[in-house]
């Protein structure tokens, strides 16, 4: 592909911004302590992978062809958009889906066992005892961990259960099932509310006429 000094240029600052993007998003990520949010760090490096292939693509497939401005802006604006929905929305869709799905199931199994509590005792407060100590950092995630540990400590104490804390654990799970239920599963929501505020929403609109 031959590519006039004013495009060669915008190409290496595209290739130089994208990638610095790409790696301070995928710092800020795999650092978060959140497992919702961390579990899509790894997206930013397939993301940047697929970035630089698809690079290599297009200079092969446009070999000795020259490009106009309008058509460098077109084949890279089609680039970066592609690459974004195929390694980051799509994935990430699927990522954010099966773990509210998994802390969903967490907290109807954890329900079960503080109900099963009120007839079998010793049984159902092992059983969450070891449930929440597998699922600590999920529960922590959900603001659920301190509470549970205190129902169990004190029912331990008292030998049956507090019953004055499973009404309130009880509303709190229902609550959390609700929430995660509502969440959304797009990787960035925040990101169309600043495509549109930035007008960048109607230059992809564009783009992909």
């Amino acid at each position: 592909m031959i590519l006039s000094p004013l495009e060669t240029v915008l190409l290496w600052i595209l290739i130089i911004c994208y990638s610095l993007v790409l790696f301070i998003a995928w710092t800020i990520f795999k650092n978060s302590a959140k497992g919702r949010n961390k579990s899509l760090s790894y997206l930013f490096l397939l993301n940047v992978a697929m970035f630089y292939l698809g690079l290599i693509i297009i200079h092969l497939w446009l070999n000795n062809k020259e490009l106009s401005l309008q058509d460098f802006i077109t084949v890279y604006g089609f680039l970066t958009i592609g690459v974004y929905v195929a390694s980051i929305e799509v994935p990430g869709f699927l990522i954010l889906s099966h773990y509210d799905e998994k802390s969903i199931e967490v907290l109807q199994i954890i329900q079960k066992y503080l109900i099963k509590g009120t007839f079998s005792f010793s049984s159902s407060i092992q059983s969450l005892q070891a449930l929440i100590k597998k699922y600590k950092y999920r529960l922590e995630e959900l603001y659920l961990y301190a509470n549970l540990k205190y129902f169990i400590q004190s029912s331990n104490q008292m030998k049956q259960i507090n019953r004055s804390v499973l009404d309130l654990l009880l509303a709190e799970i229902n609550q959390s099932v609700r929430s995660v239920s509502q969440k959304s599963k797009h990787p960035f929501p925040k990101l169309i509310d600043i495509l549109s505020l930035t007008g960048l929403s109607f230059l992809i609109v564009q783009l992909l006429r």
